[in-house]
Order: C-alpha cells, then sequence, then structure tokens
C-alpha cells in the first residue's frame, strides 16, 4: 500500500463553464489508481476529515472531493438536486482522464452525498464502475422531502434555511433573515407556510410548498434510470432513519449487482448500537461490525470485474441479531391485526363496526417523540416511550393481547384507516409500537397519509406505515396508534382544502376513525430459534 500522500487543489470546469472547488489526495509515487470521488454541498474541507481522505489513500485510492455547485469554493447558483446529474458526469469525466486516475472512478457518501452518486450514476457515465449511496434515496420528492404527501417540515425547511445561510454569495440581509429563523426554531416549525420566511432565503423551499408538483419535480424523476444504469451499488440504511424506505426501494430496484446493509440506526447516528432509551448490544455497531470497510472492499471488487456478494444484511430490532436474505422484501406472510372498539387488535373484523372520535387541533398537535426524526430542536430519533402521547385525548390507541410466541415482521408495514373528517382535508398517521411487559410503548416505525376529503363522507385511506426489522417477542404486545398530527416532524394539515403550502390560516377538525375494516398489516417472516 502506498505510504506518503500528497493533496492538490483543482477548479473544474462543468459543461456550463462554471467552476467547480476539488481537491485530490493521492499517493505521491505517480501511479494511476482508481478514483473515488465525493461531491458534497457540506465542504470538501470537513469531508476530508469526516471520510478520512488519507486513510482511503493508502488503502490504494486516489480521492477526488468536490464542493456541489454554489456552496463553499464552488462557482455558481446553489439549487438542491437540480445541478447534480450534470456536474456528477462531468466531474466522473475529468477524474477518469486525469494522469493519477486508472480511468475507474467510484463514488462514496452518505445523506446528500449518496444522493448525488446516484444523480450521477442516472447519466451513466462510461468511467463510473461502483457506487456506495448510504441513508440516502433516488426520490428526492416522495421520502425525501415530503412523506405520505406531507411536508418532512422537521427536516426539510431547517435544511433549506442552513443551506441558505451557508452560501458563499448570501446577501447580508438574508443571512440576517437566517439568522433570525435559526434563533427560534420553535417558532420557525409553528410559522404558516404560506408566509414563512424561509421562502425569501430558500428558492428551492418555495418550489417544495408549489401545489405545481409535477413541474417542479418532473426534471429530477431519476429513479427509472438509476434501475438501469448498469452500476454495481451497495447501499446503507437506518431503521430510524428518514431516507430508510427510500434507500430500501432504491436498492430493490437496481437491476446491476447490488448489497445493502440495514441496522438499527439514525441518520445522524449512523453505526451506533445506542439510540436515546434502547441499547441494542454490540452487534449493532457498525464500526465494530466493519461496515465501512466492507463496503470498499466490495466496490473495490466490483470495479476490477469480480463478482460480488449481492442481498441484504438486515439487523432484527427485538432479538438484535444479524440475517441475511436474498433481497429485499424478503418472503413473509401478511398478517393483519383489525381496530375494535374496545380499543384491542384481533386476527379477523370485529362483529360490530363502531367508531372512535378525535378533535384535531393544529395549535396543539400531537408532538413527535422519537421515528424518523433529523432537525434542529427535535427530539431525538430512535425508539422513545410514546406514554405521553398515548396519553393524549387526540390519539386512538389499540393493543394486541401479549404473544404468547415470537413475531417476527420483516418488510413493509401498511394499514388501512376507513376515515372521516369535518374539514376538507385531513393527515391520517399511524404508528406501530412494541410495548413491553414493564409497559414501555416503544415507537417501532411511522408514517402518514395527507388527502382530500368531502366532509363527513368516509373512505378508506391505505397508509405505507414504514419498513422495519423487527421480532416482537414473547410477552410483549403489538400496539397501533392512529391521530391527524406529528409535529414537528410533518407539517400540520390546515383542514380548510386549501394547498397546506400556500395556507396561512390553519382550522381544526372532528377525526373519526369508522371500525370494521380499519387494519394494520404486518409482513410477518419465520422466526429463527432461541427468540424468547
Amino acid at each position: 500500500m502506498p505510504g506518503a500522500v500528497r493533496a492538490d487543489e483543482f477548479m473544474v470546469a462543468m459543461g456550463d463553464g462554471t467552476q467547480l472547488s476539488t481537491e485530490v489526495v493521492t499517493a505521491d509515487d505517480g501511479e494511476p489508481r482508481p478514483t473515488l470521488l465525493i461531491r458534497t454541498p457540506y465542504s470538501r474541507i470537513g469531508a476530508r476529515q469526516a471520510d478520512d481522505a488519507i486513510g482511503l489513500a493508502r488503502l490504494g485510492w486516489s480521492v477526488v472531493m468536490q464542493d456541489a455547485r454554489g456552496t463553499a469554493a464552488s462557482e455558481g447558483e446553489w439549487h438542491p438536486f437540480r445541478n447534480e446529474r450534470s456536474d456528477g458526469a462531468d466531474t466522473v469525466a475529468w477524474c477518469a482522464a486525469q494522469p493519477w486516475s486508472d480511468g475507474r472512478v467510484a463514488m462514496w457518501g452518505a445523506s446528500y452525498v449518496g444522493i448525488t452518486q446516484l444523480m450521477a450514476a442516472a447519466e451513466r457515465p462510461p468511467a463510473l464502475r461502483a457506487i456506495a449511496p448510504m441513508v440516502t434515496s433516488a426520490w428526492a420528492d416522495e421520502g425525501w422531502t415530503y412523506e405520505g404527501g406531507a411536508l418532512q417540515l422537521g427536516f426539510a425547511m431547517p435544511w433549506a434555511a442552513m443551506m441558505a445561510a451557508a452560501c458563499p454569495r448570501i446577501a447580508k440581509r438574508d443571512l440576517d433573515r437566517a439568522a433570525a429563523v435559526m434563533a427560534d426554531w420553535p417558532a420557525a416549525y409553528r410559522q404558516p407556510l404560506g408566509d414563512h420566511p424561509v421562502r425569501a432565503l430558500s428558492p428551492a423551499f418555495v418550489d417544495w410548498l408549489s401545489a405545481d408538483q409535477r413541474r417542479v419535480w418532473k426534471d429530477l424523476d431519476i429513479a427509472k434510470k438509476v434501475a438501469r444504469a448498469d452500476i454495481p451499488a451497495f447501499f446503507v440504511a437506518g431503521w430510524y432513519d428518514l431516507f430508510c424506505d427510500g434507500t430500501l426501494r432504491t436498492f430493490a430496484s437496481i437491476e446491476a449487482p447490488a448489497r445493502i446493509v440495514v441496522g438499527p440506526w439514525t441518520h445522524a447516528g449512523l453505526w451506533l448500537d445506542t439510540t436515546p432509551e434502547v441499547q441494542f448490544g454490540d452487534a449493532a455497531n457498525g464500526i465494530a461490525q466493519d461496515v465501512r470497510g466492507e463496503a470498499l472492499r466490495w466496490m473495490r471488487r466490483a470495479i476490477d470485474g469480480e463478482e460480488v456478494e449481492g442481498g441484504a444484511r438486515l439487523f432484527v430490532m427485538g432479538v438484535n441479531a444479524w440475517r441475511e436474505f436474498d433481497g429485499w422484501p424478503p418472503p413473509s406472510t401478511p398478517a393483519r391485526f383489525f381496530l375494535t372498539d374496545e380499543a384491542s387488535l384481533q386476527s379477523s373484523p370485529p362483529a360490530e363496526a363502531g367508531r372512535h372520535s378525535f378533535d384535531y387541533d393544529p395549535h396543539n398537535p400531537v408532538p413527535t417523540r422519537g421515528g424518523r426524526t433529523l432537525g434542529p430542536y427535535l427530539p431525538m430519533a430512535g425508539p422513545v416511550d410514546q406514554h405521553d402521547v398515548e396519553a393524549r385525548g387526540d390519539v386512538l390507541v389499540y393493543t394486541s393481547a401479549p404473544l404468547t410466541k415470537p413475531l417476527t415482521v420483516i418488510g413493509q408495514v401498511e394499514a388501512t384507516i376507513r376515515f372521516s373528517t369535518t374539514g376538507r382535508s385531513a393527515d391520517v398517521t399511524v404508528k406501530l409500537v412494541d410495548v413491553h411487559p414493564d409497559g414501555r410503548a416503544l415507537n417501532v416505525v411511522d408514517s402518514v397519509r395527507r388527502l382530500p376529503f368531502t366532509p363527513g363522507r368516509p373512505k378508506n385511506v391505505d397508509v405505507a406505515v414504514g419498513a422495519t426489522a423487527m421480532c416482537f417477542l414473547a410477552g410483549h404486545r403489538i400496539r397501533v396508534e392512529v391521530s391527524s398530527s406529528n409535529f414537528p416532524r410533518l407539517d400540520r394539515n390546515p383542514s380548510t382544502g386549501e394547498h397546506w403550502g400556500d395556507a396561512t390560516v390553519l382550522q381544526g377538525a372532528r377525526q373519526t376513525v369508522h371500525l370494521g375494516s380499519s387494519r394494520v398489516t404486518l409482513p410477518v417472516t419465520p422466526t429463527r430459534r432461541g427468540a424468547t
């Protein structure tokens, strides 16, 4: 392996002439090597430390770190996602033509640095031989900016504000506006979106709030192109990461050789085996499991033209153990749990179809407690006791009898809730909870579906609750919570029928869950022996 390394800085011209600030760290021996490209909006200087560029160079890579367009030392205007396809492909071609490159390029990184890889892969640059997108998604709209039709407020609004504030060419007036927003995040979350101050800072945020979603996202729809790009990909996801479902969907769509590792991780706590209220054990530690090293070795084999291992390595919570599957989702048997008038869950529809109602108040919404969160002034992500939420009058709670044997759920949790409202639009939130024998009620996965309604007219609402791998142990109970808010993780529904992104007035409504057909469906897989 090479010893001494050198670092050089370049301004690399894109196809339209815009120059992007780029740093190359490589062995100081003049030998060409495969390139590992990292494209980031968070400063290549930070990437040098976070990704250990010197260590990667000593493993035999020529490491290239680049500031995305309009960020840090790069020229141009910052607009999330918009230029990453062409800029990524142009940079891959530039790397392959340099004397320190052997013409083969791989890409590396997490979160937005992951989607820069997928955007580049959609262009199919000939020199791009492998990618390693972590905690990210090929869908920049649903699952990144939105969830179930609602805005991922707790992530999207602060991210837009902070990226605007970090822009090297921001005007002082806008910097002062950004500082005011960031000085009081709780107030910023509660500001109606129709006249939100971040609108003045971020053209992207204005787009995300637009009712004309087709116009906003049509040129950023890369999923099919990524699936057919024929570029091997190694994915990493976390069960409590806000991009988890998108990462899994992207992995499942890839036609080229692909592998995924999914741990009980959050976005900010990637690799960690501990969340605020749960310790998953040493086996969950991604550093001890050397997931990073596994991904690097896998990509090196891929660019060398060797056969690479596919499949999905999933951490099953509850039993806190890893299991290997051929792909995602693994084979499963659907198990339906129907909501009953007695606030229980049962395997068959109730004999009498009653109803349960609650009042939705956007000025006193259900507070976010754990889950797939990421943002300032938000509760920590992960499994958190839900008792304070469940004690509220606007949260309906349905609980099974104690399980007599373990029940392993691996796959996509779905719900169908028959729902009506006095408003003209409503959110239906569904949360799956693991109730321990000591009474702790820990959230497993949750989501939302936002739809228009005719006041007083019930309809079935299908909610994609989310992906998980969870073993509910014997003696535990399965619980389902139903409500209409999860704030500030999700924005509040105005109930008026006005597009939520334009609303300046938020109204309450009377919400009703109609029993009988309302249910949650769990993908059940065989439980391994030894689970208790």
